[in-house]
């Protein structure tokens, strides 16, 4: 028997995704996990989740051929009549819920106790919506009139967690959210103490209770942190080529022996955006306020001017040399199905097996946005600093004022990391939902293609496997893959939760 997980706020998947692909150690008394129910409201993301829980009705390298006509575009559906009973349990498993609502909770609750009633240990995952408790999100709020935070639902929307975790009683549970939580307030009171209180005795005074637990072994200089440190993880210790940190909470039901888990190491190693994007194919961006008729003509007129526009001689030389290798031939924008090239496969090789397929013969959802021409010279100029100093250019001090943008904040200083280059040689940033709606934080450091990144790469930089398919718009994609927990990141959560279940 496998161990059933409850995946809620699913978003495409990436908790499940983890969870669902890890592999017990040899001698393990207990099977691994098999998401037993999904719940995501938005459409498109939902569409992706049954996509991928039909690929899962498979053993590892057995997935219907028809799922790779259908993701490469050569067929209108993933399934065949010979496989059209593994679509239906897809669609049992991933579904499209909104919390909070009374007959999407009724179906969900319903499900649930089913699985309670048959006495086995199952997991409730997933990570409640973040946007009242990001620093972005907050900053957003102070600006609306009247805005008050009590008032705000989305502060309380852990209260799912609990009313499952109160009523059905799982034997453990993972929590995930970024670490504005930790700060966020609420009348005055911080939330975060109040939210680990809630969960620690999810059954009330007198009901059944659980342990919060970090999942890293502690550090010496662990002391003095302030509450809720010791839960932040950071995944590019974590092997992932993303600097993203954020709270994870693992619970434990009352009496679980905690001194059997086999907790996480974090490890100075680092995977970088090169590593998993470089052997992508090239592309460029979209152009929206000049007709494109031949693009080698106009990239290399716009990394002149970006050249032109300043005074440091290193970056000028830089931007020369990039025009130089500017090719005739016209890359495209990409696409939702892309030609793979011979180095589509080069990446880390504690991820090779994790990322690539090689019945895969096509890059899915590689595909970029488009900006104004004036945006595309200063993603030169910024690329081709960051190649130069090992960093983006900050603000109107370090970019030229001929590419000064009009922005009423620009010269505050308020927007001094408004365009910024993902270095080839470290980490990306947080990959976030952002990129469906501008790519300034995301610019790609191959100045030559002058572009922002595509969602793709967006999902390499969050470990999501060449052959996940985001369904819906670009911006969709981009919303889904944002949002999402790394599946690298979620399959070493899954070992920790694993081991104290063993023990």
């Amino acid at each position: 028997m496998t161990i059933p997980v409850v995946d809620i706020f699913a978003g495409p998947g990436g908790l499940g995704e983890g969870f669902s692909a890890f592999t017990c150690p040899r001698g393990s008394p207990i099977a691994p996990y098999r998401i037993s129910i999904s719940a995501e409201m938005e459409s498109s993301a939902a569409r992706t989740l049954r996509l991928r829980a039909f690929f899962r009705q498979f053993a590892t390298g057995h997935a219907p051929q028809s799922y790779y006509d259908y993701v490469a575009g050569r067929s209108a559906a993933p399934w065949t009549d010979a496989t059209l009973a593994e679509w239906e349990r897809a669609g049992e498993e991933a579904r499209q819920l909104t919390l909070g609502n009374e007959a999407d909770d009724e179906h969900l609750h319903r499900h649930i106790s089913s699985l309670s009633k048959r006495g086995e240990p199952w997991v409730l995952v997933g990570g409640p919506p973040c946007q009242a408790y990001s620093l972005v999100g907050r900053s957003r709020n102070a600006g609306v009139a009247g805005y008050k935070a009590e008032e705000d639902h989305r502060h309380f929307l852990y209260r799912h967690y609990l009313k499952i975790l109160n009523e059905f009683r799982p034997a453990a549970f993972v929590m995930e959210n970024v670490k504005g939580i930790l700060s966020s307030t609420v009348g005055g009171e911080l939330m975060f103490p109040r939210i680990l209180e809630d969960l620690q005795k999810a059954g009330g005074k007198k009901g059944h209770k659980y342990e919060i637990v970090p999942l890293l072994v502690p550090s010496r200089d662990a002391r003095g942190t302030g509450l809720g440190r010791t839960y932040v993880l950071r995944a590019e210790e974590l092997g992932v080529p993303q600097a993203r940190h954020r709270v994870v909470l693992l619970g434990l039901a009352e009496g679980t022996d905690l001194s059997k888990g086999d907790l996480l190491v974090p490890s100075s190693d680092r995977c970088s955006v090169g590593d998993v994007i470089s052997g992508l194919p090239r592309l460029r961006s979209g152009v929206t306020d000049l007709e494109v008729s031949c693009w080698s003509d106009l990239a290399q007129e716009l990394l002149r001017d970006a050249g032109s526009a300043t005074y440091d001689g290193r970056v000028t030389g830089a931007l020369s040399s990039h025009a130089r290798r500017i090719r005739k031939t016209d890359p495209g924008r990409g696409g939702k199905r892309v030609p793979k090239t011979a180095t589509s496969d080069e990446v880390p090789s504690h991820l090779k097996a994790w990322l690539t397929d090689d019945r895969l013969d096509v890059i899915l959802n590689h595909e970029v946005r488009a900006h104004m021409s004036a945006d595309l010279v200063r993603y030169a100029f910024a690329a081709a600093f960051a190649e130069v100093h090992g960093r983006s250019p900050r603000g109107a001090t370090e970019f030229p004022e001929s590419l000064h943008p009009e922005h009423s904040n620009w010269q505050s200083g308020k927007f001094i990391d408004r365009f910024k280059v993902q270095l080839a040689g470290a980490p990306s940033s947080t990959v976030t939902s952002h990129l469906s709606k501008d790519g300034h934080y995301f610019i790609h450091p191959d100045a030559s293609q002058l572009r922002s990144l595509s969602v793709r790469e967006a999902a390499r930089l969050q470990t999501f496997p060449d052959n996940y398919f985001f369904e819906g718009s670009r911006g969709a994609q981009f919303r889904q893959v944002g949002n999402a927990v790394p599946p690298w990141m979620a399959t070493q959560i899954a070992r920790v939760v694993h081991s104290f279940m063993s023990g």
